[in-house]
């Protein structure tokens, strides 16, 4: 019940939402393959950035075009973590505890860019 709630309130936000399982959301950024994910475990609610397999790809196609990737995926992050502010307002809320762990997947994102960054340098 929780997650359809949750999920409610935020596609109120104006977050695009999608239902993985009774325990499950994932908010995807629009044009980028990052997304959050809020896992509900208990009285406990896990929030976490990850990205897709193609991550690299979309960042090497984007400079290629000449598009600024930095600023693309700062944005993308951004979004990212608006909708994660306002997944945790409403869950304290409710009574659970919000249980952030953006850092390891923003970590793994800005490696990909930098990967992508020094390639173009090359």
């Amino acid at each position: 019940m929780s997650v359809y709630g949750l999920a409610r309130y935020l596609e109120e936000q104006g977050f695009k939402v999608n239902v993985a399982s009774d325990a499950m959301l994932i908010i995807p950024h629009g044009t980028l393959p990052v997304y959050l994910t809020i896992e509900f475990k208990g009285n406990l609610v896990y929030i976490s950035v990850k990205h897709g397999e193609e991550l690299r790809e979309v960042l090497e196609d984007l400079r290629d075009s000449g598009e600024d990737i930095e600023e693309v995926l700062e944005e993308a992050l951004s979004y990212l973590t608006n909708a994660s502010l306002k997944a945790r307002l409403w869950i304290e809320q409710k009574g659970f505890t919000p249980v952030f762990d953006l850092r390891r997947g923003s970590i793994e994102i800005y490696e990909i860019l930098e990967d992508v960054l020094e390639e173009a340098e090359e």
